[in-house]
């Protein structure tokens, strides 16, 4: 049996930004039940569930046991070669991890927040298929307001085995090469990285090492934003652990690669370890 205690408190990540009023209309249903609503991030962009992993990654890391986080994004990926993995934007799950619950379409987060993500996960049931339509605040919100006010998932859900599956890529040591890449930009053109200060540890420790990026090369970690002089590069672990690479004043996204990189950024990080 699922069981949830009181909980008063729910986190809204989605892409529907400010300029509508439709995550005023989401809000309201809560609010008109005194429930508290905090906005963790609703100007995801591109459909980016990579970026959703990392922003609820923070919520996790910051809000009370019990807080319900909501995801209003639908995968974007079919794939091609697994059928038996496939996305399936008409199912919406629910589950625990870390003391707090998600509630979230069938868009691949769970494995992104774990790659051996192993908690129990339900299926949200509904009948009309209108709901699709605006599902955040037809399905999702009704669910969690049902699951605040009754404290009882299992009327609204059932267990599933079935849910799709999204493995990122993995730091690697190759050689005297570390690689990384970006797992996500900030509104301060902070490049956030998937090495972690226990991998940085791992392969490379104390032992000297080099970052190049266009004109800046670094070969130390710092401990905060102004360890060097405005606007030179730096890299340091940031509030989850991620290795981070920043400008201090500046945006390094702009300035370390000012060229039009578009929509689809993929940088790799190289961290080599010098002769010694």
């Amino acid at each position: 049996m699922f069981i949830f205690e009181q909980m008063s408190l729910v986190t809204l990540t989605t892409d529907l930004g400010y300029r509508d009023p439709y995550l005023a209309i989401v809000k309201a249903k809560f609010l008109a039940n005194n429930i508290n609503v905090v906005d963790l991030s609703c100007e995801i962009k591109n459909a980016s569930v990579t970026d959703v992993a990392y922003v609820l990654k923070l919520g996790l890391a910051n809000f009370k046991e019990n807080t319900i986080h909501l995801i209003g994004i639908k995968s974007s990926h079919k794939s091609k070669n697994n059928k038996q993995n496939e996305a399936d934007n008409t199912r919406y799950l629910i589950s625990k991890y870390k003391q707090q619950y998600i509630i979230t379409p069938d868009n691949g987060l769970f494995t992104l927040l774990d790659k051996n993500y192993n908690e129990p996960i339900y299926q949200l049931y509904y009948t009309n298929q209108d709901f699709n339509k605006f599902y955040l605040n037809d399905i999702l919100v009704d669910a969690a307001l049902h699951i605040l006010l009754t404290g009882n998932v299992n009327e609204i859900s059932s267990e599933t085995k079935d849910f799709y599956k999204i493995y990122d890529f993995e730091p690697f040591l190759n050689g005297t090469i570390l690689k990384g890449k970006n797992i996500y930009i900030d509104d301060f053109g902070n490049i956030v990285t998937n090495i972690t200060k226990e991998i940085f540890n791992e392969y490379i420790g104390n032992k000297p090492f080099t970052i190049k990026f266009p004109g800046a090369k670094i070969q130390k970690i710092s401990t905060n934003y102004d360890d060097v002089e405005f606007g030179k590069a730096l890299v340091l672990f940031n509030t989850l652990g991620n290795l981070e690479i920043a400008l201090n004043g500046a945006s390094a996204y702009k300035q370390l690669f000012p060229r039009d990189i578009g929509v689809n950024f993929d940088f790799n990080l190289l961290i080599e370890l010098d002769s010694f």
